[in-house]
């Protein structure tokens, strides 16, 4: 997969946590009647430890997004890892969980 701007390209690959760290991967999809959300945990080699998708209620993306990374980071939880880096494509959602976030 690449991503093209102005003629140029760039390449784009997941990028493995630090050793002794997990990675979730989290995303959440809304179509004009139905929405879901998703997510991987992933050692720092790249090895799958658990997944899921599920469908929501309809919803706005944001909410989506916020509820993928919610079960992914309690599916971390209920597995006792402590040391988590996320990853996802949700600004607002990253902002909000960094303390970054302003409410209108």
């Amino acid at each position: 997969m690449g991503v093209h701007s102005q003629n140029q390209c760039a390449t784009i690959k997941w990028q493995a946590p630090p050793n002794s760290f997990v990675k979730i991967n989290f995303d959440g999809s809304v179509t004009s009647n139905s929405a879901a959300c998703g997510f991987i945990i992933r050692d720092a080699n790249g090895r799958p430890i658990s997944a899921a998708s599920n469908p929501i209620s309809r919803a706005l993306v944001p909410i989506a997004e916020a509820v993928a990374l919610r079960d992914g980071l309690l599916k971390a939880k209920e597995k006792g890892f402590t040391n988590v880096e996320v990853e996802g494509d949700s600004k607002l959602v990253i902002d909000a969980m960094n303390g970054r976030f302003e409410p209108p």
